[in-house]
Parts: C-alpha cells; structure tokens; sequence
C-alpha cells in the first residue's frame, strides 16, 4: 500500500511541478539533491519526456553528480549530468559544503544564516548557461523546461541564459524569496529583481510562496503532517512562461 500511495504522490507532483514539460522535449534541472533521489527534481523530469526526450542535470556538488551518475546509468535514464557551477561569467568559486546537498551554497552569494555546512569548501569550476550548453553541443530548441534551485545564485544564472532567454517558447521555474541574506540582492528581494528580468524578456510571472499553492501548501500539510509549512517563513517560486507555453493555475512546486 505504501509503495502504491508513493507512486501516485511522484505522479502528482512531476505533473503540477513541471506542467509545461512534454514527451520528447528537454527539461534542464539546475541544481539538484541527491540525498533524496527518488523524487529528486532531476528524475521528476525524466519521467515526463519520456524516452524520447532528454534532461541536462547540472551541479557542482560532486557527491551529487556521483550519486546521479549511479542511478543514471543503472536505469538508463535519458539524462545528461554536467558538473558545474551555474552563474553570470566564467571562472572558478569556492562552494560550502552543506550538512545536506540541499544546503549546498555558493561563496559568492550572500550566505544563508539558517542552514547548516559541514566545514569543507571545494573549488568549483562555473560559467554561463549559455556557453555550457555551446560546449556540450545542447540543442536549446528542444528545450521545453528549465528548473532553477540554486540557493540565492539564481538571479546570477538568470543573468547568464541571455540567448536562452530569447527562445520563443519556453516555461522557467526559479526557487526565490527567501527571507535570510540570500534572499536579497543590492538591498532587494531578489524574487522582484527575477521576476523583472524574465519580463524583459517577454515571460508571463507570477510569484507564489509554497504555503499559499493547494497542493503543498493543503494537500502535503494534511497527508504527510509537514507542519513546517505553516507559522513559518518559507520561500517561493517565481514560475514564467511565453509563446506556447502556460502557467496552469494548479502548478505548485516542493
């Protein structure tokens, strides 16, 4: 029953997570934790292209990039995995290492006050979006989804994607608004500073925090007690779209 009831939960939550990724398409997760791989964002897109399509996992984390690199090749999952660090210009930082790889946190971002590191900081090579996807050879017209999590660089990658950005058709979603330090950028929420961008380049945004979406603001509260969610402050998402692609008034996020 158990089993049963955790497929149903995945099924749900990769379709009103990424509601604008298609079969055959290719979704770019930016940032992922392996120290949940089952329902890890980076395997919730694989199971909506299909086999037909493909996804591009980026990280610089490399127990994340390793432990991706196991489940991959023991599927056969269509995934690419680049180890890298996603920001506006090429070069190397330094990356703190969290007690959990959701914690992970690039140095040159304002720090985050309510996690926990575990004292190591590796070196990390980073770049652009833009020419990432030049050296690996990624066709961007198939690109249908792209997913930011990157713990307050994310407004950074933004500013990197400027040929990506100009794609007719695409939907992003940008992990945004946290309420420490790395959650502002130059004396702004940086929700403001995203969402503004994206308009430039022709998006529809709406920002949300996670709390006010049905389904795991309600829904995950009620089935899995998660009462974290409430009385707290929690962070948001910044979800855009143009040309073919929508943002669905049921797409949440986790």
């Amino acid at each position: 029953m158990k089993q049963l009831f955790w497929k149903w939960f995945i099924a749900v939550d990769r379709r009103l997570k990424f509601p604008s990724l298609k079969a055959g398409e290719t979704g770019v997760q930016i940032g992922f934790d392996m120290s949940a791989p089952v329902t890890s964002d980076l395997f919730l897109m694989v199971e909506n292209v299909g086999p037909a399509g493909n996804v591009i996992g980026i990280d610089p984390d490399p127990r994340n990039i390793a432990a991706a690199h196991l489940i991959v090749a023991r599927q056969r999952y269509p995934v690419t995995l680049i180890h890298r660090a996603v920001f506006n210009h090429e070069g190397k930082m330094g990356l703190l290492l969290g007690e959990k790889a959701s914690w992970n946190q690039l140095t040159n971002v304002p720090i985050d006050d309510t996690v926990s590191f575990n004292g190591e900081e590796v070196v990390v090579e980073m770049d652009t979006l833009d020419n990432i996807f030049h050296q690996f050879n990624i066709d961007t017209h198939t690109i249908g989804h792209i997913n930011i999590t990157i713990n307050g660089a994310e407004y950074f990658a933004l500013l990197g994607m400027h040929q990506i950005l100009q794609k007719k058709d695409l939907a992003l979603t940008v992990v945004a608004g946290r309420y420490d330090d790395s959650g502002m950028i130059d004396g702004e929420p940086d929700h403001e500073k995203i969402m503004a961008l994206l308009k430039s380049y022709g998006f529809k945004v709406t920002f949300r925090r996670i709390h006010q979406m049905f389904w795991w603001g309600f829904v995950i509260n009620t089935l899995m007690k998660r009462r974290w969610i409430y009385g707290k402050d929690n962070y948001g998402i910044v979800m855009a779209a143009k040309g073919s692609k929508r943002i669905p008034w049921f797409q949440s996020f986790s």
